[in-house]
């Protein structure tokens, strides 16, 4: 297994408001849909068109496959991922994605 450490302490307050702010709008709008918003602490591992094996957790993300899940980890990309880039992450999460 190829693991990287990264230390993400420095993220902002502001950080997780526009998380917090984007994940309560959006799910407000999936009340009635076969999909749900998650918040970050949630990861993906799925297989890209070149064969890579991909894991994330992005800071927000919509999956309307959730029947994928195992653990906190589901086993397809989600519908859609949001990152919200401070100067503390920024490099980071450009690179990973």
């Amino acid at each position: 297994m190829n693991l990287q450490i990264t230390d993400m302490a420095d993220a902002m307050p502001e950080h997780s408001t526009v998380i917090v702010n984007f994940v309560a709008a959006v799910r407000k709008q999936l009340k009635h849909s076969t999909c749900y918003v998650f918040s970050d602490n949630v990861q993906y591992r799925f297989q890209t068109d070149d064969g890579e094996n991909k894991t994330v957790i992005p800071d927000a993300s919509i999956n309307c496959r959730t029947k994928s899940r195992r653990g906190n980890t589901f086993i397809d990309a989600p519908r859609f991922v949001m990152e919200v880039l401070s100067p503390s992450t920024e490099k980071y999460d450009i690179f990973r994605m």
